[in-house]
């Protein structure tokens, strides 16, 4: 994770801006002001460190400002009083400024900060800058207490949001740092601007390095939800896979899954679903899922899966589809669930969604049927008919290794309705100096 680099931290604390201090006696500085010299909230050098002062910014404004800093430091190394400290810290800020010295600059922000006497508008900048000179410094948990505060109080600047979770997952915190993740998209999403895909994608990222197949899983559902593509629904299906055991019949339900959210990417994954297909002698789907593959130019006519898959499936379609029965009724015989299923897998691949349904539906009243295979056939035969109350309703009924699965099909039909919201823009951080 990229952090403010030591210029950028120069030029913003540049732009935050530091207090302008005077060593004038307070009388004469009252009368310049509106404010009364008696408000809590004024800063009241003393009568002891005001002749120094006096002589630091002496020194500042000569031509060789170098030669405060070792008074600067002689300063912030006495024990002070509260506004002492407070204008020690901000005369380190602005020497620091000067000469480009980020380490007077973080003695400066500290004293200023631990003086207690920091103005509630900058408070939040100078926690995210200490914070950020301690990342930079591999002090990971004074990293996160500064920039947890600073985001406590409002900060959303220099892309502190990457940067807090990343404080965990620097001491190899993921379930601390993935929750910090959790609590910063909710409360982005909660403002009314949607989270940006890069921070869901490192939080996925993050959940991976973990090697928590749970996590994983947990964090590129997070992603594919918020930010549907054939990309994130792709890698929610590969971590969905690797957690759970599956056999052929729902590693086709999971290819189809994929062809339906664009997530067939590359010509491994058709060949997949081709040979899938072809072991059931679904050849509807063979011809399907790799005319498609033609079609967005993954599978060339000199690919071999034209001449071992494609061509063979396409002479035995009109054949296949003509020795089907209708419907249910016309089984020879009582018809076992399982026989009722595999033509609604048939009719399926052939598009006839409405006859899938029926006979899934007449595979679920045999004895012994697998409900939740009916389910998830029915469920997707609606979502690919565009039937998406009735997909849901089915998708709900599944149960057992195929809930995840049947959750996914959810949270896709819930995206095809939902207007999209606006989404914030992605700060880039400055890369570190070495």
């Amino acid at each position: 994770m990229r952090f403010l680099s030591h210029f950028s931290m120069a030029v913003a604390l540049a732009t935050a801006g530091a207090l302008a201090i005077t060593a004038i006696p307070q009388e004469a500085q009252a009368a310049k002001k509106k404010k009364k010299k008696e408000e809590k909230s004024e800063i009241q050098i003393s009568k002891e460190v005001r002749p120094k002062v006096a002589e630091i910014q002496a020194a500042m404004a000569t031509e060789t400002p170098a030669a405060a800093k070792p008074l600067v430091e002689a300063l912030l190394a006495e024990t002070l009083a509260p506004d002492d400290r407070f204008v020690a810290g901000q005369l380190a800020i602005q020497l620091g400024g000067t000469l480009k010295d980020v380490v007077l600059q973080e003695k400066g922000i500290i004293a200023s900060l631990d003086s207690g006497r920091t103005s509630a508008e900058q408070a939040p900048s100078f926690n995210f800058f200490a914070g950020n000179f301690a990342y930079g410094a591999e002090r990971w948990a004074e990293a996160q207490q500064r920039f947890q505060t600073a985001y406590d109080a409002g900060y959303r600047a220099n892309n502190i949001e990457p940067l807090l979770p990343e404080t965990y997952f620097k001491r190899n915190m993921y379930p601390e740092g993935l929750a910090k993740w959790e609590e910063i998209l909710r409360n982005a999403n909660a403002s009314g601007t949607k989270a940006p895909e890069s921070w869901y994608r490192m939080a996925r990222d993050r959940a991976l390095a973990s090697k928590n197949l749970d996590f994983y899983s947990a964090w590129a559902a997070k992603w594919a939800s918020a930010y549907p593509s054939g990309d994130s629904w792709g890698d929610a299906v590969a971590a969905s896979r690797r957690t759970s055991q599956s056999d052929s019949v729902q590693n086709l339900e999971v290819l189809r899954f994929m062809k339906a959210t664009g997530a067939l990417k590359t010509v491994r994954d058709y060949k997949e679903f081709a040979e899938e297909a072809q072991r059931k002698n679904l050849f509807g789907e063979v011809v399907g899922v790799l005319e498609e593959g033609q079609q967005k130019g993954l599978i060339s006519s000199t690919n071999p899966l034209v001449a071992e898959l494609l061509t063979p499936a396409r002479r035995e379609v009109s054949a296949d589809r003509a020795s089907l029965p209708s419907q249910p009724s016309g089984v020879r015989g009582s018809g076992s669930s399982s026989v009722m299923m595999n033509f609604a897998d048939v009719w399926l691949g052939y598009k006839d969604f409405g006859k899938a349904v029926a006979f899934y539906e007449a595979g679920l009243s045999r004895s012994g049927a697998d409900m939740d295979r009916g389910y998830m056939g029915i469920g997707t035969a609606h979502a690919y008919a565009g039937n998406f109350e009735a997909a849901t309703q089915a998708f709900a009924k599944v149960s057992g290794t195929r809930a995840p699965l049947a959750n996914m099909w959810k949270t896709w039909i819930s995206q095809q309705a939902a207007p999209a919201a606006p989404t914030a823009p992605t700060v880039a951080a400055a890369e570190p100096t070495t």
